[in-house]
Protein backbone atom coordinates (compact mmCIF):
# COMPACT_ATOMS: atom_id res chain seq x y z
CA UNK A 1 0.00 0.00 0.00
CA UNK A 2 1.08 3.40 -1.21
CA UNK A 3 2.02 6.44 1.46
CA UNK A 4 -0.92 8.55 0.33
CA UNK A 5 -3.40 5.44 0.27
CA UNK A 6 -2.40 4.85 4.21
CA UNK A 7 -2.20 8.69 4.71
CA UNK A 8 -6.40 8.74 4.15
CA UNK A 9 -6.94 5.52 5.78
CA UNK A 10 -5.08 6.85 8.99
CA UNK A 11 -7.51 10.14 8.65
CA UNK A 12 -10.41 8.00 8.71
CA UNK A 13 -9.51 6.22 11.38
CA UNK A 14 -8.58 8.76 13.61
CA UNK A 15 -12.14 9.66 13.31
CA UNK A 16 -13.08 5.94 13.45
CA UNK A 17 -11.71 5.70 16.55
CA UNK A 18 -13.10 9.03 18.21
CA UNK A 19 -16.48 8.36 16.93
CA UNK A 20 -16.68 4.75 18.44
CA UNK A 21 -15.19 5.48 21.71
CA UNK A 22 -17.32 8.57 22.02
CA UNK A 23 -20.25 6.59 21.16
CA UNK A 24 -19.60 3.44 23.77
CA UNK A 25 -20.00 5.64 26.33
CA UNK A 26 -23.80 6.14 25.67
CA UNK A 27 -25.07 1.95 26.63
CA UNK A 28 -22.89 2.20 29.73
CA UNK A 29 -24.75 5.54 30.69
CA UNK A 30 -27.57 3.28 32.50
CA UNK A 31 -25.37 1.40 34.30
CA UNK A 32 -23.20 4.20 35.68
CA UNK A 33 -26.42 5.99 36.56
CA UNK A 34 -27.95 3.11 38.72
CA UNK A 35 -25.03 1.81 39.76
CA UNK A 36 -23.95 5.21 41.62
CA UNK A 37 -27.40 6.02 42.70
CA UNK A 38 -28.23 9.40 40.55
CA UNK A 39 -31.33 11.46 39.78
CA UNK A 40 -31.35 12.85 37.02
CA UNK A 41 -30.46 16.14 38.03
CA UNK A 42 -27.15 14.85 39.80
CA UNK A 43 -26.52 13.08 36.61
CA UNK A 44 -26.99 15.94 34.26
CA UNK A 45 -24.79 18.15 36.46
CA UNK A 46 -21.94 15.52 36.02
CA UNK A 47 -21.98 15.17 32.61
CA UNK A 48 -21.10 18.99 32.20
CA UNK A 49 -18.08 18.24 33.33
CA UNK A 50 -17.23 16.32 29.89
CA UNK A 51 -17.91 19.56 27.99
CA UNK A 52 -16.09 21.52 30.65
CA UNK A 53 -12.97 19.22 30.22
CA UNK A 54 -13.33 19.74 26.11
CA UNK A 55 -13.32 23.89 26.75
CA UNK A 56 -10.58 24.12 29.47
CA UNK A 57 -8.21 21.74 26.92
CA UNK A 58 -9.28 23.21 24.06
CA UNK A 59 -6.48 26.42 24.59
CA UNK A 60 -3.83 23.98 25.20
CA UNK A 61 -4.52 21.35 21.96
CA UNK A 62 -3.09 23.85 19.56
CA UNK A 63 0.04 24.50 20.63
CA UNK A 64 0.79 20.56 21.30
CA UNK A 65 0.06 19.92 17.62
CA UNK A 66 2.48 22.69 17.00
CA UNK A 67 5.40 21.02 19.02
CA UNK A 68 4.35 17.55 18.84
CA UNK A 69 2.30 17.32 15.65
CA UNK A 70 -0.99 15.77 14.79
CA UNK A 71 -0.06 12.47 15.01
CA UNK A 72 1.35 11.92 18.37
CA UNK A 73 -1.79 13.96 19.76
CA UNK A 74 -4.37 11.87 18.13
CA UNK A 75 -2.88 8.85 19.25
CA UNK A 76 -2.10 9.72 22.70
CA UNK A 77 -5.70 11.26 23.11
CA UNK A 78 -7.33 8.06 21.84
CA UNK A 79 -5.37 6.01 24.29
CA UNK A 80 -6.35 8.12 27.05
CA UNK A 81 -10.00 8.25 25.91
CA UNK A 82 -10.06 4.57 25.74
CA UNK A 83 -8.65 4.88 29.40
CA UNK A 84 -10.76 6.98 30.45
CA UNK A 85 -14.09 4.93 29.44
CA UNK A 86 -12.22 2.13 31.86
CA UNK A 87 -12.43 4.69 34.41
CA UNK A 88 -15.94 5.66 34.41
CA UNK A 89 -16.74 1.81 34.33
CA UNK A 90 -14.93 1.32 38.08
CA UNK A 91 -15.54 5.04 39.20
CA UNK A 92 -17.74 5.26 42.27
CA UNK A 93 -17.99 8.53 44.06
CA UNK A 94 -19.11 11.84 42.29
CA UNK A 95 -16.31 13.91 42.26
CA UNK A 96 -14.03 10.69 40.97
CA UNK A 97 -16.83 10.20 37.98
CA UNK A 98 -16.66 14.05 37.14
CA UNK A 99 -12.79 14.64 36.77
CA UNK A 100 -12.82 11.29 34.78
CA UNK A 101 -15.67 12.49 32.12
CA UNK A 102 -13.86 15.85 32.12
CA UNK A 103 -10.30 13.78 31.30
CA UNK A 104 -12.80 12.31 28.81
CA UNK A 105 -14.11 15.46 27.29
CA UNK A 106 -10.57 16.40 27.21
CA UNK A 107 -9.28 13.75 25.03
CA UNK A 108 -12.20 13.79 22.90
CA UNK A 109 -11.48 17.06 21.92
CA UNK A 110 -7.98 16.75 21.42
CA UNK A 111 -8.28 14.04 19.13
CA UNK A 112 -11.14 16.12 17.20
CA UNK A 113 -8.67 18.85 16.29
CA UNK A 114 -5.53 17.12 15.45
CA UNK A 115 -7.50 14.74 13.27
CA UNK A 116 -9.00 17.74 11.53
CA UNK A 117 -5.83 19.72 11.03
CA UNK A 118 -4.21 16.39 9.41
CA UNK A 119 -7.53 16.55 7.29
CA UNK A 120 -7.26 19.81 6.49
CA UNK A 121 -3.35 19.63 5.40
CA UNK A 122 -4.25 16.40 3.52
CA UNK A 123 -6.84 18.00 1.72
CA UNK A 124 -4.38 20.83 0.50
CA UNK A 125 -1.88 17.78 -0.83
CA UNK A 126 -4.58 16.50 -2.98
CA UNK A 127 -6.28 19.28 -3.77
CA UNK A 128 -9.63 17.89 -3.64
CA UNK A 129 -12.15 18.05 -1.24
CA UNK A 130 -12.19 15.06 1.42
CA UNK A 131 -13.26 16.64 4.77
CA UNK A 132 -16.58 14.93 4.26
CA UNK A 133 -15.30 11.75 3.97
CA UNK A 134 -13.33 11.85 7.12
CA UNK A 135 -16.01 12.99 9.09
CA UNK A 136 -17.81 10.30 7.82
CA UNK A 137 -15.53 8.06 9.63
CA UNK A 138 -16.58 9.37 12.39
CA UNK A 139 -20.43 8.74 11.74
CA UNK A 140 -19.08 5.58 11.46
CA UNK A 141 -17.39 4.92 14.10
CA UNK A 142 -20.32 6.09 16.21
CA UNK A 143 -22.43 3.42 15.34
CA UNK A 144 -19.47 0.20 15.50
CA UNK A 145 -18.42 1.66 18.78
CA UNK A 146 -22.14 1.66 19.83
CA UNK A 147 -23.11 -1.74 18.46
CA UNK A 148 -19.88 -3.14 19.79
CA UNK A 149 -20.49 -2.04 23.34
CA UNK A 150 -23.95 -3.07 23.19
CA UNK A 151 -23.20 -6.50 22.38
CA UNK A 152 -20.81 -6.81 25.00
CA UNK A 153 -23.34 -5.48 27.99
CA UNK A 154 -25.74 -8.03 25.91
CA UNK A 155 -23.91 -11.04 26.31
CA UNK A 156 -23.55 -10.61 30.24
CA UNK A 157 -19.76 -8.92 30.01
CA UNK A 158 -20.36 -6.22 32.41
CA UNK A 159 -19.19 -2.42 32.28
CA UNK A 160 -15.83 -3.33 33.95
CA UNK A 161 -14.59 -5.92 31.22
CA UNK A 162 -16.62 -4.79 28.63
CA UNK A 163 -15.23 -0.94 28.39
CA UNK A 164 -11.55 -2.70 28.65
CA UNK A 165 -12.42 -5.16 25.56
CA UNK A 166 -13.57 -1.93 23.50
CA UNK A 167 -9.91 0.07 24.90
CA UNK A 168 -7.96 -2.85 23.68
CA UNK A 169 -9.74 -3.20 20.16
CA UNK A 170 -9.30 0.70 19.72
CA UNK A 171 -5.75 0.81 21.15
CA UNK A 172 -4.62 -1.69 18.34
CA UNK A 173 -6.56 0.44 15.94
CA UNK A 174 -5.07 3.22 16.47
CA UNK A 175 -1.46 1.94 17.60
CA UNK A 176 -1.50 0.13 13.93
CA UNK A 177 -3.61 2.56 11.27
CA UNK A 178 -2.84 5.82 12.72
CA UNK A 179 1.05 5.77 11.96
CA UNK A 180 0.40 7.15 8.70
CA UNK A 181 -0.63 10.53 10.32
CA UNK A 182 1.52 13.74 9.98
CA UNK A 183 4.14 14.31 12.56
CA UNK A 184 5.36 17.71 11.82
CA UNK A 185 3.06 20.65 10.18
CA UNK A 186 5.05 23.60 10.45
CA UNK A 187 5.88 23.79 6.15
CA UNK A 188 1.92 24.18 6.15
CA UNK A 189 1.75 26.43 8.41
CA UNK A 190 4.18 28.68 6.98
CA UNK A 191 2.05 29.37 3.55
CA UNK A 192 -1.07 30.11 5.65
CA UNK A 193 0.97 32.86 8.23
CA UNK A 194 2.86 34.53 5.48
CA UNK A 195 0.08 36.72 4.61
CA UNK A 196 0.47 37.58 7.81
CA UNK A 197 3.77 38.86 7.64
CA UNK A 198 3.29 41.23 5.06
CA UNK A 199 1.23 43.56 7.27
CA UNK A 200 2.02 45.92 10.17
CA UNK A 201 3.21 44.02 13.35
CA UNK A 202 0.14 45.52 15.15
CA UNK A 203 -2.43 42.97 13.20
CA UNK A 204 -0.14 39.55 13.16
CA UNK A 205 -1.37 38.35 16.01
CA UNK A 206 -4.99 39.19 15.13
CA UNK A 207 -7.96 36.75 15.08
CA UNK A 208 -9.11 36.80 11.16
CA UNK A 209 -12.78 38.69 11.39
CA UNK A 210 -13.97 35.47 9.10
CA UNK A 211 -12.32 32.84 11.91
CA UNK A 212 -15.14 33.95 14.63
CA UNK A 213 -18.21 34.07 11.97
CA UNK A 214 -17.27 30.45 10.82
CA UNK A 215 -17.17 29.70 14.66
CA UNK A 216 -20.48 31.13 15.17
CA UNK A 217 -21.78 29.06 12.20
CA UNK A 218 -20.25 26.09 13.72
CA UNK A 219 -21.67 26.85 17.43
CA UNK A 220 -25.82 26.96 15.61
CA UNK A 221 -24.59 23.66 13.90
CA UNK A 222 -23.23 21.82 16.72
CA UNK A 223 -25.87 23.35 18.82
CA UNK A 224 -28.58 21.85 16.98
CA UNK A 225 -27.43 18.60 16.80
CA UNK A 226 -26.46 18.54 20.40
CA UNK A 227 -30.51 19.84 21.59
CA UNK A 228 -31.60 16.95 18.67
CA UNK A 229 -29.31 14.06 20.70
CA UNK A 230 -30.36 15.34 23.78
CA UNK A 231 -34.55 16.20 23.09
CA UNK A 232 -35.44 13.92 20.48
CA UNK A 233 -36.77 11.16 21.99
CA UNK A 234 -38.13 13.69 24.73
CA UNK A 235 -40.22 15.07 22.08
CA UNK A 236 -41.29 11.50 20.42
CA UNK A 237 -42.43 10.68 23.75
CA UNK A 238 -44.20 13.37 24.82
CA UNK A 239 -44.99 15.23 22.12
CA UNK A 240 -45.96 12.57 19.49
CA UNK A 241 -47.09 10.01 21.89
CA UNK A 242 -44.61 7.65 20.87
CA UNK A 243 -43.24 4.71 23.52
CA UNK A 244 -39.80 5.21 24.84
CA UNK A 245 -38.79 1.48 23.16
CA UNK A 246 -39.12 3.00 19.71
CA UNK A 247 -38.50 6.31 20.70
CA UNK A 248 -34.49 5.84 20.06
CA UNK A 249 -35.48 4.72 16.25
CA UNK A 250 -36.37 8.15 15.48
CA UNK A 251 -32.58 9.99 16.37
CA UNK A 252 -31.35 6.52 14.42
CA UNK A 253 -33.00 7.88 11.09
CA UNK A 254 -31.14 10.74 11.96
CA UNK A 255 -27.49 9.31 12.40
CA UNK A 256 -27.56 6.99 9.43
CA UNK A 257 -28.61 9.49 6.84
CA UNK A 258 -25.83 11.71 8.36
CA UNK A 259 -23.48 8.81 7.58
CA UNK A 260 -24.81 8.36 4.32
CA UNK A 261 -24.40 11.87 3.38
CA UNK A 262 -20.77 12.42 4.51
CA UNK A 263 -19.26 9.42 2.46
CA UNK A 264 -21.84 10.81 -0.64
CA UNK A 265 -20.14 14.43 0.22
CA UNK A 266 -16.93 14.83 -1.13
CA UNK A 267 -18.46 13.52 -4.92
CA UNK A 268 -21.61 16.02 -4.42
CA UNK A 269 -19.17 19.24 -3.23
CA UNK A 270 -16.54 18.45 -6.46
CA UNK A 271 -19.77 18.30 -8.43
CA UNK A 272 -21.64 21.11 -6.88
CA UNK A 273 -18.82 23.34 -4.80
CA UNK A 274 -18.54 23.45 -0.96
CA UNK A 275 -20.87 26.72 -1.09
CA UNK A 276 -23.93 24.99 -2.69
CA UNK A 277 -23.41 21.83 -0.26
CA UNK A 278 -23.49 24.50 2.80
CA UNK A 279 -26.19 26.18 1.95
CA UNK A 280 -28.56 23.95 0.40
CA UNK A 281 -27.63 21.19 3.42
CA UNK A 282 -28.48 24.15 6.04
CA UNK A 283 -31.61 25.25 3.89
CA UNK A 284 -32.69 20.78 4.54
CA UNK A 285 -31.65 20.84 8.29
CA UNK A 286 -34.29 24.48 8.61
CA UNK A 287 -36.94 22.21 6.30
CA UNK A 288 -36.60 19.22 8.91
CA UNK A 289 -37.21 21.26 11.80
CA UNK A 290 -40.23 22.35 10.85
CA UNK A 291 -41.53 19.54 9.73
CA UNK A 292 -40.91 18.14 12.94
CA UNK A 293 -42.52 20.40 14.70
CA UNK A 294 -45.74 21.49 12.32
CA UNK A 295 -46.49 17.93 11.54
CA UNK A 296 -48.38 16.51 14.25
CA UNK A 297 -47.88 12.83 13.16
CA UNK A 298 -44.57 10.52 14.03
CA UNK A 299 -44.07 10.11 10.23
CA UNK A 300 -43.43 13.81 10.03
CA UNK A 301 -41.32 13.47 12.56
CA UNK A 302 -38.99 10.76 10.87
CA UNK A 303 -39.44 12.48 7.25
CA UNK A 304 -38.21 15.51 9.40
CA UNK A 305 -35.10 13.43 11.05
CA UNK A 306 -34.17 12.30 7.57
CA UNK A 307 -33.68 15.27 5.89
CA UNK A 308 -32.33 16.83 8.92
CA UNK A 309 -29.17 14.40 8.77
CA UNK A 310 -29.33 14.27 4.88
CA UNK A 311 -28.45 17.80 4.70
CA UNK A 312 -26.49 18.33 8.35
CA UNK A 313 -24.11 15.79 7.15
CA UNK A 314 -21.48 18.14 5.41
CA UNK A 315 -22.04 21.51 7.00
CA UNK A 316 -19.78 20.90 9.75
CA UNK A 317 -17.32 19.30 7.54
CA UNK A 318 -16.99 21.88 4.74
CA UNK A 319 -16.90 25.11 7.57
CA UNK A 320 -13.82 23.02 8.85
CA UNK A 321 -12.07 22.51 5.37
CA UNK A 322 -13.11 26.18 4.64
CA UNK A 323 -11.34 27.14 8.22
CA UNK A 324 -7.95 25.31 6.81
CA UNK A 325 -7.87 27.83 3.85
CA UNK A 326 -8.12 30.95 5.82
CA UNK A 327 -4.78 32.36 4.96
CA UNK A 328 -3.02 34.30 8.03
CA UNK A 329 -3.58 32.11 11.01
CA UNK A 330 -1.97 28.67 12.10
CA UNK A 331 -4.59 26.03 10.98
CA UNK A 332 -4.57 24.39 14.13
CA UNK A 333 -5.21 27.96 16.20
CA UNK A 334 -8.15 28.26 13.59
CA UNK A 335 -9.27 24.61 14.15
CA UNK A 336 -8.98 25.12 18.07
CA UNK A 337 -11.14 28.37 18.08
CA UNK A 338 -14.09 27.43 15.79
CA UNK A 339 -14.32 24.30 17.91
CA UNK A 340 -14.52 26.05 21.46
CA UNK A 341 -17.38 27.85 19.88
CA UNK A 342 -19.22 24.76 18.60
CA UNK A 343 -18.78 22.40 21.91
CA UNK A 344 -19.81 25.48 23.75
CA UNK A 345 -23.45 24.94 21.34
CA UNK A 346 -23.42 21.13 21.93
CA UNK A 347 -23.25 22.60 26.16
CA UNK A 348 -25.58 25.10 25.53
CA UNK A 349 -28.09 24.27 22.84
CA UNK A 350 -29.39 21.73 25.00
CA UNK A 351 -30.12 23.91 27.44
CA UNK A 352 -31.39 26.87 25.77
CA UNK A 353 -33.63 24.88 23.81
CA UNK A 354 -34.84 23.48 27.60
CA UNK A 355 -35.54 26.66 28.72
CA UNK A 356 -37.83 27.70 25.17
CA UNK A 357 -39.65 24.63 25.32
CA UNK A 358 -40.62 25.49 29.46
CA UNK A 359 -41.66 29.04 28.24
CA UNK A 360 -43.78 27.98 25.12
CA UNK A 361 -43.57 24.12 23.90
CA UNK A 362 -40.53 22.00 22.16
CA UNK A 363 -42.70 22.37 19.07
CA UNK A 364 -41.51 26.17 19.23
CA UNK A 365 -37.97 25.19 20.48
CA UNK A 366 -37.59 22.95 16.91
CA UNK A 367 -38.86 25.91 15.02
CA UNK A 368 -36.47 27.94 16.83
CA UNK A 369 -33.43 25.84 15.76
CA UNK A 370 -34.86 25.97 12.15
CA UNK A 371 -35.02 29.74 12.01
CA UNK A 372 -31.25 29.70 13.46
CA UNK A 373 -29.84 27.05 10.71
CA UNK A 374 -31.69 29.30 8.17
CA UNK A 375 -29.12 31.66 9.07
CA UNK A 376 -26.45 29.50 8.65
CA UNK A 377 -27.47 29.33 5.07
CA UNK A 378 -27.90 32.81 4.36
CA UNK A 379 -24.12 33.89 5.92
CA UNK A 380 -22.57 30.19 4.31
CA UNK A 381 -24.15 32.27 0.71
CA UNK A 382 -22.53 35.50 1.31
CA UNK A 383 -18.59 34.10 2.94
CA UNK A 384 -18.10 31.07 1.52
CA UNK A 385 -15.96 31.38 -2.08
CA UNK A 386 -18.41 30.63 -5.18
CA UNK A 387 -15.23 28.39 -6.95
CA UNK A 388 -15.93 24.54 -6.76
CA UNK A 389 -13.66 23.49 -4.26
CA UNK A 390 -13.07 26.77 -2.49
CA UNK A 391 -8.86 26.43 -2.27
CA UNK A 392 -8.34 29.98 -1.37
Amino acid sequence: MDQNRRLLIANQLSFGVLGAIEAAWAPMVPFVKMGMNLDDAQFGRLLLSMGIGSLCALPTVGPLISRFGPRLVAITGCIVLGLSLIGISFANHEWLLCLILAVFGASLIAIDVASNVNAVVVESIYKRPLMSGFHGGYSLGTIVGSMIMSLLLTAGLGIHLSSFLLFLIMTGVTLIGCRALFSDIKSFNAEHVKSAQNNNSSKQHKIPPVILVLGCLCFIMYGSEGALLSWSTVFATQNRGITPEVAGYFYAFFAVTMTVARYSGNKLVTSIGRRRTVVFGALMVATGFFITATVEHYAGMMIGFTIIGLGAGNIVPQLVSFTGTVPGIKVQSAISLINSLGYSGILLGPVIIGYVSKLSSLERSFELLGTAVFVVALVSFRLLKQNRNNQS
